[in-house]
């Protein structure tokens, strides 16, 4: 096996270890918390973990309860009989205020991602209703072809339902203020391109500022197929982030796990190192954020960068 953890930092196109940290102001990990909702139960302690870990990429889904008029989270797009969801509302606006209050030296979150399960367009609104009644908390821009970000505590991304993303921008008047932005999605099933490139055929916009890749973008077939990691695959990695970076975007990479979930379930690779070489790798190439489901392990292995320990490719 050609891979080897060296003192080697040959790789490292985008410092973000805690070694320069050291250096400047203190900055978040390159870490978004896939699924930070726990099934089942009205509390969200995945949420509470995630934010004291300090993972800047807060990822919550969200559906409607069309009877009681309410968003709810959880993966499902309308409640289940029996299950019980957090409300928005009360699980997760209260815990982002008192983070606003008392914020984290590095800043953590700045951004919180919602991946919306549903696309009816009540449900927009009302979150449309939310981020109005906290404008002071979130990034905006005008809705017009000069469009500049102003950049607050926490900047929104809209994920999941394209119909939830339209309808967001149907309710922004043309001059009016964005304070969500969309993503584009290359999912499990897209097609494997040779040439990265062919996945961002142009730049960012006023309301398209965020793209989302599956694994299988980066190694064909995704986590359960991905064999030892190589320098063509440090290179495409790193072609497929600075093209990004480039045309406006920022990116996120999903799930990438090392035990959780089924093997061939899409997220898993076939160990925890080969998860682990993988995050720091995307950190290396300078990838926005990770996503991934183990938490406490995905902060322990970038905080630890700071021992050098990044994974030497092979040809």
């Amino acid at each position: 096996m050609f891979m080897k953890i060296v003192r080697s930092a040959t790789l490292l196109t985008f410092a973000l270890s805690p070694a320069s940290f050291a250096d400047g102001p203190s900055r978040p990990l390159p870490i978004s918390a896939h699924n930070c909702y726990a099934e089942n139960r009205t509390d969200n302690p995945r949420l509470n973990e995630a934010l004291a870990l300090g993972i800047d990429n807060i990822e919550i889904d969200l559906g409607w309860d069309d009877a009681a008029k309410q968003l709810i989270i959880g993966h499902d797009a309308t409640p289940r009989p029996g299950v019980a969801y957090p409300r928005l509302e009360t699980s997760l606006i209260p815990v982002l205020e008192a983070r606003l209050k008392a914020p984290r030296p590095d800043g953590a979150p700045t951004v919180l991602t919602i991946d919306w399960k549903t696309g009816k367009p009540e449900a927009v609104r009302l979150f449309n209703d939310l981020l109005d009644a906290h404008a002071e908390w979130f990034s905006s821009a005008p809705k017009s072809p000069d469009s500049p970000l102003t950049t607050r505590r926490i900047t929104v991304c809209f994920s999941g339902s394209e119909a939830a993303k339209d309808a967001y921008d149907a309710l922004i008047p043309s001059g009016g203020v964005y304070r969500a932005f969309r993503d584009r999605v290359i999912g499990a099933g897209a097609r494997y391109e040779a040439d990265v490139a062919t996945y961002i055929p142009g730049p960012s916009t006023a309301y398209l500022r965020f793209l989302a890749f599956h694994w299988g973008a980066i190694e064909r077939g995704g986590p359960a197929s991905a064999g030892d990691w190589t320098r063509a695959d440090a290179d495409r990695l790193g072609a497929l982030t600075a093209l990004a970076h480039s045309r406006g975007f920022r990116i996120r990479i999903y799930s990438l796990n090392g035990h959780t979930g089924p093997l061939n379930g899409g997220y898993r690779f076939v160990d925890d190192e080969a998860a682990r070489v993988r995050w720091i790798a995307s950190s290396a190439a300078g990838v926005d954020w990770v996503a991934g489901d183990e938490y406490r392990e995905m902060v322990e292995a970038l905080r630890n960068l700071s021992s050098n320990t990044l994974p030497e490719s092979g040809s």
